[in-house]
């Protein structure tokens, strides 16, 4: 940034609605210089464009995937192949746009960059991010491929049976489309992607000369290998044993412990892993640490969103100066608190009712 854009950036910061013409007059300078200034400062990611945003400096920016979730679950066991008495709700979901509203719940600003229908189930998806607290502005609207939707069925125990997911709108977020939110990209020091995003993306996304600290969200072991292109410049990486087996094309008859696949992820240069171990727990793993956690006693409800939520609070209180088991402890509860709930992202959760949820176990 040179001197004179530096005085235009401070003259912005202070007074952001000021036209271009207000801006030349308080700086003695033309107008088109101040244009000239602003288009340079945009272009560099020191402002967002319209409205002249000034970036957050540690705001979270989350790619990926805003679905309409679709779950049924019965009243009594199972019968496959029949009909079988239950509730089905309706919920706004999608891995990114669960991540997304976690991390505002837990009381944290983001950007949340995804893709939509113009269709009545993206209007519902965007009141619903409205209304939680994510901002919508860089959700784009796409006039040739309906909103995705996302239909589960989980069984008397809340555990997942089968679902079904319609994302072929997901693709549309291309590099195209992510050029035109370079401004965003390239001032936002924290990026977390996940994985239902196109492989051609998440490439385009590697090789994109950033200063960001990258995190992924693997999503599902089919999906995971879309990856590897990412691996070197991760900073946290989350994965179930499936996914991580995938991810590094290990056979599922392999004998590997979770330490070593956790290891196997670093030495690929992923820098930390967060290796979700199901109802065992979690794993923790870097250079310097290695924890497994255990998981809160729990009346499941629904898994839909509890990995979600996991990831979500492990990114909330990463800089906070507690103990990496509080910090995982603290994780664990989000996603517990997630099973519990009828909800992929339950409505409560919050940090002051995480902790209190972790107290109310810890006296069982």
């Amino acid at each position: 940034m040179t001197e004179q854009e530096e005085r235009v950036f401070i003259a912005v910061k202070h007074s952001p609605l000021a036209t271009q013409q207000e801006l030349a007059d308080r700086l003695n300078m033309s107008r088109e210089s101040i244009a000239g200034h602003i288009m340079r400062l945009i272009r560099s990611g020191h402002i967002l464009g319209k409205g002249y945003i000034i970036p957050q400096q540690d705001t979270l920016l989350v790619i990926g995937g805003c679905n309409l979730d679709i779950n049924g679950s019965p009243l009594n066991p199972m019968k496959p192949h029949d009909s079988n008495p239950g509730i089905i709700q309706q919920s706004a979901g999608g891995v990114g746009r669960n991540i997304a509203e976690n991390i505002v719940r837990l009381g944290n600003q983001i950007h949340f960059l995804s893709i939509v229908g113009q269709d009545s189930s993206g209007d519902w998806l965007l009141e619903k991010s409205r209304q939680c607290g994510i901002t919508t502005q860089d959700i784009i609207r796409h006039p040739d491929f309906n909103t995705s939707t996302y239909l589960s069925i989980n069984d008397e125990n809340g555990e997942l049976v089968s679902a079904i997911a319609d994302m072929k709108i997901i693709d549309a977020l291309d590099s195209r489309m992510l050029e035109n939110k370079m401004p965003l990209l390239q001032s936002t020091q924290r990026i977390l992607i996940e994985a239902n995003l196109a492989q051609s993306t998440i490439e385009w996304l590697a090789d994109l000369p950033l200063q960001a600290d990258f995190y992924a969200d693997a999503v599902s072991a089919i999906k995971a290998p879309r990856l590897r292109p990412l691996l070197p410049k991760l900073s946290l990486l989350k994965v179930n044993r499936d996914e991580a087996r995938m991810l590094l094309d290990i056979s599922p008859s392999s004998s590997i412990t979770d330490d070593q696949l956790a290891q196997n992820c670093l030495d690929k240069g992923v820098q930390a892993v967060l290796l979700s171990l199901g109802s065992e727990g979690v794993l923790f793993k870097n250079q310097d640490s290695s924890l497994v956690v255990p998981v809160f006693p729990t009346t499941p409800i629904s898994d839909t969103g509890a990995g979600d939520a996991l990831f979500a609070g492990f990114i909330h209180v990463q800089n906070k100066e507690w103990s990496l088991e509080e910090k995982l402890s603290f994780a664990v509860a989000c996603a517990g608190i997630t099973l519990e709930s009828e909800y992929a992202n339950d409505p409560k959760i919050s940090e002051t009712n995480v902790l209190d949820w972790i107290k109310s176990k810890q006296n069982i």
